[in-house]
């Protein structure tokens, strides 16, 4: 009884387990692992869509401008963000950005390319991220809209850039077209 005990209070604190004693100590890769798996997030902005660039028209070739020919028309309709912080203080985001194709007046099916941005702006005006995703989308025969969805898993937040106001802006860039 005395050892069922004492062994009882030697796994419940102090850092020895069964597990440290038949390796001869704890694992020092598992217990980083912990510490980066349960360290505090220093940043996680809001995602946002800037005004302006939750729809695009996509228009047929030499109509641009004209609304009786639209073929499709692109929306963004679901946004997220998953922010992770290591050891060393940098902050990693994955966004997530989802929307639709639609079919345009006159029914068009076939493959449309949506040019998604994801920008991350502290203070209002310094930019530390931007990235143009060019998404190729295509509505099935017979179907009149395709779902589409876009993970940027690269946007990071140094941990010397750590403070201040962030936010995540997503939307279609049609400015390559202009």
């Amino acid at each position: 009884m005395a050892l069922a005990t004492a062994l009882s209070a030697c796994s419940s604190g102090g850092g020895f387990s069964p597990r440290s004693w038949i390796s001869g100590g704890p694992d020092a890769k598992a217990e980083q692992e912990t510490l980066e798996k349960f360290a505090p997030v220093a940043v996680c902005p809001d995602v946002q869509v800037r005004d302006g660039t939750q729809m695009m028209a996509v228009f047929e070739k030499g109509k641009e401008g004209d609304y009786s020919a639209i073929r499709f028309q692109g929306t963004i309709r679901k946004f997220a963000r998953e922010c992770r912080t290591d050891v060393s203080g940098t902050t990693t985001v994955k966004v997530g950005v989802a929307g639709r194709l639609l079919a345009g007046p006159n029914g068009a099916t076939g493959a449309a390319t949506l040019p998604v941005r994801v920008v991350l702006v502290r203070n209002g005006d310094e930019v530390l991220y931007s990235k143009l995703y060019p998404l190729d989308v295509t509505i099935a025969p017979g179907s009149a809209a395709a779902d589409w969805d876009l993970v940027a898993p690269d946007v990071v937040v140094a941990g010397d850039k750590s403070q201040g106001n962030f936010v995540i802006y997503v939307g279609f860039d049609e400015s390559k077209k202009k």
